[in-house]
């Protein structure tokens, strides 16, 4: 068992990792303009924010999947129509709206029925 002094023990921080997802809906096949537009938005919030003088949010990163429905486990909401990933199938994407098939139909979190595994009301 090991044992730390009270000295140790009151100067011990936690790291926590917050992820925030954005969608950003972008008009045309341009990928030099989306290119050229993601980085702009990755300068933009990429900087440290210090919330008060305990609190600093150190920026560590940045990354970005294009929601193609044909190739990458996502779709739309048949009921309310916003993203979200199918959390019963493989590959699904950390920071999309969970969800899941039900019926035969792609539904988030929120409009599953309350008692599937995935519903929103589930997790509170």
């Amino acid at each position: 068992m090991k044992t730390f002094s009270l000295e140790r023990q009151i100067n011990m921080k936690k790291s926590v990792l917050i992820n925030v997802s954005y969608i950003v809906e972008v008009e045309g096949e341009n990928n030099e303009a989306l290119n050229k537009l993601l980085d702009k938005i990755t300068h933009s919030i990429s900087e440290n924010v210090t919330i008060n003088s305990d609190v600093q949010l150190k920026w560590e990163g940045t990354s970005s999947v294009e929601l193609d429905e044909k190739n990458v486990n996502c779709g739309r909401c048949s009921n309310c129509g916003g993203w979200v990933t199918d959390r019963e199938k493989p590959n699904y994407i950390e920071g999309l709206c969970d969800g899941a098939t039900h019926d035969g139909k792609l539904l988030c979190d929120e409009c599953l029925p309350s008692d599937h595994r995935w519903a929103f009301s589930l997790w509170y």
